[in-house]
């Protein structure tokens, strides 16, 4: 791990030889500013007039420069100064989450708590870019993909909605009886798919065969309900229609081949199918 305060210092008093670059590991940028230091060097002491005033010019110019390249680091914040200098010993320090997974960012939290304020605003769309890229932060966060679900679900977009919930039992939701409960996915708990989807255990493809189906829980809405991360939603929203994703009269469109696939790569790359499960459903879909 390199030492801000050694980098600066290198920079302040030796940086006309380029010993900062060498340093951190830029060692082209240290030979070009030791290269121009001895040239200007040279070319001031065997010029004479006004090209020699000027070739100590830019000798002026070169340790003035690296002065401030050294201040400049001194005052820069240490996380700043070795995530632009030093990102392999943040990768280091972040570590490994759940399933194996990297550890979330420190910007994780702001990222869903920005999206919480969104979705009590209901501001929907906003919402669903904060969480996603908490999402690409810290995949493995159950509740980002639930915060995800109840977004998608009062936007009317309950496929999306599913793929989340999948996600979010996937990571270990706390609490899943919530699923059954929350405001946000009432009108989703109403279709045929929804029932299919709970049938096979939160799962929108039925990958593992012989599982115990989960129980069908009665569809309880409670006038209240309080989330993890998530405040009651505004009552005008609730008071309003649901958007119909897809007509209770006609069953569900089953998922393609190609959508079956990438579920399978999905679940793969998460951890949750091991390379054998994968290559054997994948068979399995393709035979």
């Amino acid at each position: 791990m390199l030492n801000k305060t050694l980098a600066g210092f290198f920079a302040f008093f030796l940086g006309i030889f380029g010993v900062h670059y060498f340093y951190i590991g830029k060692w082209w940028k240290g030979v070009l500013q030791m290269g121009a230091f001895w040239l200007f060097v040279f070319l001031e002491g065997a010029g004479n007039g006004q090209p020699r005033d000027l070739f100590g010019i830019l000798i002026a110019i070169t340790v003035l420069s690296a002065v401030i390249t050294g201040i400049t680091w001194w005052a820069m914040p240490e996380e700043k100064w070795r995530k632009k200098y030093d990102p392999e010993s943040l990768a280091g320090e972040r570590g490994f989450g759940a399933m194996g997974l990297p550890a979330p960012s420190k910007n994780t939290k702001a990222l869903k708590a920005e999206g919480i304020r969104y979705y009590r605003s209901a501001d929907y769309d906003l919402a669903i870019e904060a969480f996603l890229e908490a999402a690409d932060a810290d995949i493995a966060d159950p509740g980002t993909h639930f915060n995800l679900a109840c977004s998608y679900a009062q936007l009317g977009q309950y496929p999306e909605s599913m793929r989340h919930l999948e996600l979010s039992v996937t990571f270990g939701l706390p609490k899943p009886e919530r699923i059954e409960k929350h405001p946000a996915l009432a009108a989703m708990r109403k279709h045929t798919a929804f029932k299919n989807f709970r049938e096979n255990n939160y799962r929108r493809l039925n990958l593992l065969e012989g599982g115990p189906k989960a129980a069908e829980a009665p569809t309880v809405i409670p006038k209240e309900e309080t989330l993890e991360d998530f405040a009651t939603p505004p009552p005008t929203v609730s008071d309003a229609p649901p958007r119909e994703a897809f007509s209770a009269d006609t069953p569900p469109p089953q998922p393609d081949l190609l959508e079956q696939i990438t579920r399978l790569r999905e679940l793969h790359d998460a951890g949750v199918l091991t390379q054998l499960e994968y290559q054997k459903q994948k068979e399995r879909l393709l035979g």
